[in-house]
């Protein structure tokens, strides 16, 4: 039976069960980079690795790109890659621009507030950008076929090609050197591809890096987080908030976030509630909860809500033989501070730049190793440490302990020096300019 994603719908199951896989009903040798994924992450290496001369191709599971919006902030270094790709200036038209991130306490008000402006002259873009990744991604892929069609890359997107496993990494070693195996399905059925080297942009739950037996890790947060995109005003009903905004507040904290379409309120779902199952949660349940950040005197206005689990997690490694892991297939984080969909661009942009040199010949596969080495330590000592420290702030419980994290919160936004090596720190300067 086929499912409208491509391939059988039994594939990936039987693969977390260990059974057998379907044998292929066909086989196709690529000699091309495979990009897994055209979310924001795969779009842009592949866009990244066609602008360096590399053949590429692109699978995605689903049928068209997804419309989910979780991830909406574009930070000062990432846009810097993105005017590299050529479509920053369309980003900036199409999302807003958010200099200032401001931390209150949901009793007592505003505590601080930093403002990227404090990067003048160090970065072109002293701001960021609000703007949800799904629009992003599109923009990719529109820039994608109109240079293909001209000639200028060669990129390729096949929609409805689900990849279930990585069948072998192959190997780069001097006596042995094989190419990746992959098994997709599509509405055909099930093909077995061959590629010279694999980006794995698959998502948290990345097939490819379950099927190499790669392990995340980390923890699992002890509870679920809540989004809900609502057509509201939410500075009519939170005075004087900005684009950004973080509330600590020990029993619910919240994030307030500004983006072109809606504002978006995320907030912890108790952890009591861990073995309540998703599908129990209703809108009414959800009303109820933002009730308590604001009463408009009638029902909000909910355009969309999810719930899901956080994990702050690495991969073991990031690369296996010629499969590289990327974006959320490599690393997971709370997204307090706004750092995995930025980190994730920035892996695919440094794996492109990497894979290209080989491509050419102008390296050897030692650059995997930095990669490896370079971006995993951006995911453990920025990524993971600094959204983990948000989350801890945001939630601690004891008063005098909180009250300590508030007032010095507070200093460092009134000196000058302080205020600039913390705005740096949030935007990831100095993660990009060591580490990519």
């Amino acid at each position: 039976m086929q499912d409208s994603s491509g391939g059988s719908t039994d594939a990936t199951q039987r693969l977390a069960e260990g059974m057998p896989l379907p044998e292929p009903g066909s086989f196709e040798q690529l000699q091309r980079v495979v990009v897994v994924g055209a979310g924001p992450v795969g779009m842009c290496t592949a866009l990244a690795l066609g602008r360096a001369g590399v053949p590429v191709t692109v699978m995605e599971k689903g049928p068209g790109l997804a419309t989910e919006s979780r991830a909406s902030t574009f930070h000062p270094p990432t846009l810097e890659l993105l005017e590299d790709l050529g479509v920053v200036d369309e980003v900036i038209a199409r999302g807003l621009k958010a200099p200032r991130t401001q931390f209150r306490d949901r009793r007592a008000g505003p505590i601080a507030e930093f403002d990227l402006g404090a990067l003048e002259g160090e970065t072109r873009y002293p701001f960021r950008i609000q703007l949800e990744q799904n629009k992003l991604a599109a923009l990719v892929l529109e820039t994608i076929r109109e240079e293909a069609a001209i000639g200028e890359i060669d990129v390729e997107v096949r929609f409805s090609w689900r990849l279930h496993a990585a069948l072998s990494a192959g190997s780069t070693s001097e006596d042995l050197d094989e190419p990746a195996r992959l098994l997709c399905g599509t509405t055909e059925g099930f093909v077995e591809v061959t590629a010279p080297w694999v980006v794995a942009c698959d998502g948290a739950h990345s097939p490819v890096r379950e099927s190499l037996g790669v392990q995340l890790e980390g923890e699992t947060y002890p509870e679920r987080f809540l989004v809900a995109s609502v057509d509201e005003q939410l500075d009519d009903m939170v005075e004087g908030i900005a684009y950004v905004n973080y509330i600590a507040d020990p029993q619910e904290w919240l994030v307030l976030l500004r983006t072109p379409d809606h504002w978006r309120v995320l907030l912890p779902v108790d952890p009591t509630e861990a073995d309540r199952d998703d599908s129990d949660f209703t809108e009414a349940d959800v009303q109820e909860r933002l009730l308590g950040v604001a009463d408009p005197g009638r029902p909000w206005r909910i355009v969309q809500w999810s719930l899901y689990v956080v994990r702050r997690a690495v991969a073991e490694t990031m690369f296996v033989g010629r499969v590289l892991l990327a974006g959320d297939a490599a690393h997971q984080n709370s997204p307090l501070g706004g750092m995995g969909m930025n980190s994730g661009i920035q892996d695919g942009i440094s794996a492109a730049r990497r894979l290209a040199e080989l491509w050419h010949d102008r390296a050897g596969p030692g650059v995997l190793e930095e990669y490896d080495t370079n971006r995993r330590r951006v995911a453990t000592e920025y990524v993971q440490a600094d959204s983990h420290a948000n989350w801890l702030a945001l939630r601690e419980p004891d008063p005098a302990r909180r009250a300590e994290l508030q007032a010095d919160l507070a200093a460092t936004a009134a000196d000058p020096h302080r205020h600039h090596d913390k705005v740096a720190r949030s935007a990831m300067l100095d993660a990009i300019r060591t580490s990519l």
